[in-house]
């Protein structure tokens, strides 16, 4: 298996033992309530209703359609020009419109628990994919280029890791918020430990973003030969900086939404999910419909291209070792010159 299919797999487990650790405590808050008889009459102030809003049925499936189409779309260019170690992303997106078409379902039962469970996890697991996409995508494109020293102190195969590990450290926090904020003494401390992390992801988010703009001013700078004619690399290096924005985007969002609380005016008002969480998310995969990583990556012979990978400006245009001039013996007369049979 490779580096960057376990580092996908990896980002999968922690993110989905993070949703099913805030599932659960839902789960223990809302086992007890007593739920209205009429679902629909009041959502907006009945307990048992989680979202306290009935999903519009329009809009969700307009949306769903739209994310299965991108899913579809990248499901098969992944097949025309391959570019296995971004999956990750692909399977997020099938993942992210199975959550939208599980929030109209939601509507034939706004108090079902274990509905809105299934209905969350698909919509909060999927952008965790995108995301690990993101990580994977800008180490492969500095290798690539064979370009660690443009990185530095990173290495381009220690970027899915760092920001992978940095992806647990966070569920850490969080989880030890939920524990605590399930115990009457230290609700409030646990609350706001559990934010902490929820910011804490955010941050980390944007710290690989700035990673991915140091990537770029490194190379208008300290590498002319890069930036100004090495081709076909820098559309991609672009379009993977908008989706950064996107992405970016809906962590702020979710960030400002938890610390509002589960019952909070974002978190109550649908408006602001699919504008502030749904929209972004659709804007950064759907980039990737046109501007797919296998269309400008390949990897079938990486030695070929680190051999033939563009000089750096300390390197300049000199010629490596094997390449330099030997000096010629010199021949006398009669003598024949070994190389005039050859040309």
């Amino acid at each position: 298996m490779s580096r960057s299919t376990t580092a996908s797999t990896a980002t999968s487990v922690v993110s989905l033992a993070k949703v099913l650790t805030v599932l659960a405590l839902l789960s223990s808050v809302y086992a007890e309530r007593i739920c209205p008889e009429d679902p629909y009459a009041d959502p907006a102030h009945d307990e048992c209703n989680v979202l306290r809003y009935i999903p519009n049925k329009i809009l969700n499936i307009v949306a769903a359609i739209l994310y299965f189409a991108v899913a579809a779309i990248l499901t098969y260019r992944s097949f025309r020009q391959k570019a296995n170690y971004f999956m990750c992303l692909v399977i997020g997106t099938w993942l992210e419109g199975a959550g939208l078409i599980l929030r109209v379902v939601f509507r034939s039962n706004p108090h079902g628990l274990s509905l809105y469970i299934v209905c969350n996890l698909f919509v909060v697991l999927s952008p965790c994919f995108f995301l690990a996409g993101d990580y994977i995508l800008l180490g492969r494109l500095v290798r690539f280029l064979d370009k660690d020293e443009l990185l530095k102190p990173l290495k381009a195969n220690w970027i899915s890791w760092t920001f992978i590990l940095s992806d647990v450290f966070t569920f850490l926090i969080q989880g030890s918020g939920g524990g605590l904020s399930t115990k009457g003494d230290s609700a409030e401390l646990g609350s706001r430990l559990f934010l902490i992390g929820i910011a804490a992801q955010m941050v980390s988010f944007v710290i690989f973003t700035i990673l991915w703009a140091v990537f770029g001013l490194r190379a208008l700078k300290n590498d002319k030969q890069l930036w100004n004619n090495t081709p076909h690399w820098k559309p991609l290096y672009w379009a993977m900086g908008f989706t950064c924005i996107c992405f970016i985007i809906r962590s702020v969002f979710r960030t400002v939404e938890l610390s509002q609380g589960y019952d909070g005016y974002l978190a109550t008002h649908e408006a602001y999910f699919l504008a502030l969480d749904t929209l972004p998310l659709f804007l950064g995969v759907a980039t990737f419909c046109y501007f797919w990583p296998g269309k400008y990556l390949h990897f079938d012979n990486i030695s070929t291209n680190q051999h033939n990978r563009v000089p750096s400006a300390e390197e300049g245009m000199l010629p490596s070792n094997r390449y330099e001039l030997q000096p010629q013996p010199s021949y006398g007369q009669g003598q024949q010159y070994p190389y005039d049979n050859k040309y």
